[in-house]
């Protein structure tokens, strides 16, 4: 084998052996489910400090415009208000290269019960965002996400 085959070969190993961005930014919506599903408030603020970037930017379907800091503010919030969570799931429907980022459609359901203003409700929210990640050092990071469909229910919970 001559020198320049071997080193071929080495890089093959070694870009082979670094996940694809699809799989980390999958990776990543997976340890958000999990969290949430766990109701762990402590571990989903720094799962958003840790993958959001201080500029982060959500648009919710309704127009209204989050921070960051406002965005975990209403996650965490949510989270308080749900006692229990009968469904939760995410899919990445697909990530693709848009420049030098990855743009990323998921799609979620939500089933839970939630208290708001004392009263009990089922609360069954499904949706559709497309995010925005870009790499940052050897990481991926989320620097947007506009939510472009969703479908609320509240339900009296009696």
């Amino acid at each position: 084998m001559t020198g320049t085959s071997l080193a071929s070969l080495i890089a093959i190993i070694l870009v082979s052996s670094v996940p694809l961005p699809k799989e980390v930014i999958a990776a990543k919506y997976k340890q958000f489910n999990a969290i949430y599903l766990k109701g762990n408030r402590t571990a989903m603020d720094a799962w958003i400090k840790g993958n959001c970037l201080t500029g982060f930017a959500y648009t919710s379907y309704h127009k209204t415009k989050y921070s960051r800091d406002g965005f975990r503010a209403s996650i965490l919030q949510d989270m308080a208000n749900t006692s229990k969570v009968i469904q939760s799931t995410l899919v990445v429907r697909q990530v693709q290269k848009q420049g030098t980022a990855q743009s990323a459609i998921i799609a979620s359901e939500f089933k839970g019960n939630v208290v708001i203003d004392s009263r009990r409700f089922v609360l069954t929210d499904k949706s559709v965002d497309t995010d925005t990640w870009v790499q940052v050092g050897k990481d991926w990071k989320l620097k947007q996400r506009v939510e472009v469909n969703e479908d609320m229910q509240l339900q009296p919970d009696d």
